[in-house]
């Protein structure tokens, strides 16, 4: 609210106030004489009468010093006026920028602010003549590329722009919004005016800057019309899910781990359900405190592979559209290993597989995503190798070369176990072997006389990474611990991923086409090390094994935000959620078919809204105001005025009724 005045020349008779003050001082009062005997009685008599006609008289100056004051004031006709959102009045060129992100699907009492900010554009383009450029704050490129695109309309075009507009399931752009405004702005000699409906939520406009924009014009206004609270709207939402524990595998349990965040500022619960191709089958309420976010698990046990759509929905809150999580699921059949033992023994511990395929599946093959098979090396010719997913070949003598490249190329991995059988020259003879092995080191071999522990770790490798990770960094130093007794001098490209005291390798990888070759330079039995004895081995067999395959990696793909672009090249088919918005989606590609889930921005969910200041700084220098929308009437558009020189002239009137009053109870004195 601002005070003005229409007739700001008159308000120099304010100084006219000071005349009855001056005419109180300068008339002098004269004491009325009387002969009395009694002087005692007089000076009493005076002292009771005097005092209340003092006050009476002061009271009579302040009452004309407010009669003169009040009629300059009317004089002057005071306007009391409030700033509205449309500077420039009716005239002038206008860019509407409408918000409708994600957040503005927020139901409040009043409804749904994006409804909320259509009556709001409603009453904006009713209020204006001339042309009006409507430009949504989320899809801004999107829309600027259809037909028609985003082009100055007169005010009944704009209001069916308006309607038309879509809710988005995504961020807004603001940037983008307002370097297409001033572009438009630009070249036009009238006024210039950019009006800017949006809830003003922090999500949006954090990431905004203005020294982005190609072109900023310093002579058009900028102003804001809010809807909604300006406070924080309290909101429940999930920032992810994810595989904490397990693998995708048929008859093998999993733990699903989602994280929920209480994007308010006071606690609340919310009730967790977990959905599988759209049944029901966990729930969980869950506290949280203000601004806390929560992991809540939940235990899976899938018996049949394929595409599993997931969701986790929370339960009903004012911003509805974020209340779903969606996730696909890709469980496969057990992993089939094929073991080619070097060294079969009678007795199956004493065999060169004994540890390995203990440690594939601990606890029986029911609770394990690997399903080994074991046979020698003669009875390797006569095997299929197409039903295998990974191949391990224990102290083989002589490898088969065309077995092993055509597993290799099929883009599967093998791993390559040494010991005493193996003939170096057969393994250095094979075309796709990218490593020489040397003479056997160690203790009791030629040329070494000590045992060797393992000193450097890969710690870059997936496979390797949780090792040194929460809660597992003592498999590191477990790994650490095993003592290598003998063991091959490799020489040749690839990555090292285990290294012995020496620097001598241990344990190297190499990327042949499509599949990786893993060579092992000690035993897989007890005969050259101990590592089958400490408990990192299976971690690690487990590691190798698994991100080899890409079994987590292809388990639960990662979520893409709604409006980015999918890594995967060609036609999408969305096979769950809300048509054209969040939900799964079906690639096929050369492998078969691939699904990703696309999720509302998490930046959405958190309805905390930039301050009036907080909005100043974004633009710097320029002027920017900001208005709250109030339902009902243009009061929060248009500027509105209120004359107060009827309160001024009743203000008047009413003095001088008192001053004449009062002036009739003063007695008059005499000369």
């Amino acid at each position: 609210m601002n005070l003005t005045f229409l007739n700001p020349f008159f308000l120099i008779g304010l100084a006219a106030g000071i005349i009855p003050i001056l005419i109180h001082r300068l008339t002098p009062q004269k004491a009325i004489h009387r002969k009395f005997s009694a002087v005692r009685l007089l000076l009493k008599s005076q002292q009771l009468i005097t005092r209340p006609r003092r006050i009476r008289h002061l009271l009579l100056l302040a009452l004309r010093v407010l009669a003169v004051m009040s009629l300059a004031l009317l004089m002057a006709r005071p306007v009391l006026t409030r700033s509205g959102l449309l500077a420039s009045g009716e005239g002038g060129a206008k860019v509407l920028i409408f918000d409708n992100s994600l957040s503005m699907s927020y139901r409040d009492e009043q409804g749904e602010r994006h409804e909320l900010a259509k009556r709001a554009a409603r009453e904006i383009i009713e209020s204006v003549r001339g042309q009006i450029l409507v430009v949504p704050m989320a899809s801004v490129e999107k829309q600027a590329d259809q037909a028609g695109g985003l082009v100055w309309l007169n005010p009944a075009e704009a209001l069916k722009k308006v309607e038309a507009l879509p809710l988005s399931y995504g961020r807004g752009d603001p940037t983008s919004a307002l370097d297409h405004a001033f572009r438009s702005l630009k070249d036009l000699k009238s006024d210039k005016e950019i009006l800017i409906v949006s809830d003003t939520a922090r999500g949006d406009w954090d990431r905004f800057d203005l020294s982005r924009l190609g072109t900023v014009g310093s002579d058009a206004s900028i102003a804001f019309l809010r809807i909604g609270r300006p406070s924080r709207d309290p909101n429940f939402a999930i920032r992810e899910v994810r595989l904490a524990e397990g693998e995708m595998v048929v008859g093998t349990p999993v733990r699903l781990e989602t994280t929920v965040v209480n994007f308010s500022d006071q606690q609340g619960s919310v009730l967790v359900q977990l959905f599988l191709s759209g049944v029901k089958v966990d729930q969980k309420s869950v506290e949280l405190k203000r601004e806390e976010e929560r992991k809540v698990s939940f235990e899976l046990f899938l018996d049949k592979p394929g595409w599993v759509d997931g969701e986790v929905r929370l339960s009903e809150d004012r911003l509805p559209l974020d209340n779903t999580f969606f996730f696909p699921l890709n469980v496969r059949d057990k992993v089939k290993v094929l073991v080619v033992d070097g060294d079969p023994r009678p007795s199956l511990k004493a065999s060169e597989s004994y540890y390995l395929v203990n440690a594939l599946h601990p606890g029986g093959v029911e609770g394990s995503p690997f399903l080994p098979r074991v046979v020698t090396e003669k009875e390797l010719a006569n095997v299929d190798l197409k039903p295998f997913d990974a191949l391990f070949v224990l102290n083989v003598t002589r490898p088969q070369a065309s077995a092993l490249a055509a597993f290799v190329d099929a883009g599967k991995p093998v791993f390559l176990f040494l010991g005493d059988h193996v003939v170096p020259e057969e393994y250095n003879s094979l075309p796709l072997f990218p490593w020489r092995l040397g003479e056997v080191r160690g203790e009791g071999a030629q040329g070494a006389g000590r045992p060797e522990k393992i000193a450097q770790i890969d710690k870059t490798h997936d496979a390797l990474k949780p090792f040194y990770e929460e809660p597992n960094q003592r498999r590191g130093e477990g790994l650490k611990s095993a003592t290598f007794y003998r063991y091959v001098k490799v020489d040749g490209a690839g990555r090292s991923l285990l290294s012995l005291g020496n620097n001598d390798p241990l344990l190297v990888e190499s990327q042949m086409g499509r599949g990786k070759l893993y060579l092992f330079a000690s035993s897989a039995d007890l005969d050259w090390n101990d590592l089958a004895l400490k408990a990192a081995y299976l971690p690690l067999i487990h590691g190798l094994l698994k991100e080899s395959l890409g079994l987590s990696k292809d388990a639960l793909p990662p979520p893409t935000p709604f409006g980015a672009p999918f890594p995967e090249k060609g036609l999408s088919k969305q096979v769950a959620g809300p048509s054209q918005g969040p939900g799964i989606y079906s690639f096929p590609t050369a492998s078969g078919e691939m699904r990703r889930a696309v999720n509302v921005p998490i930046e959405e969910s958190d309805l905390k809204k930039m301050t009036e200041d907080d909005i100043k700084k974004k633009f710097g220098s320029m002027d920017v105001k900001t208005v709250e929308y109030r339902e009902g009437g243009l009061g929060g558009v248009r500027a509105a005025k209120m004359d107060l020189w009827p309160y001024v002239l009743l203000f008047l009137l009413v003095v001088l009724g008192i001053e004449m009053g009062i002036a009739n109870r003063v007695p008059r004195s005499k000369t």
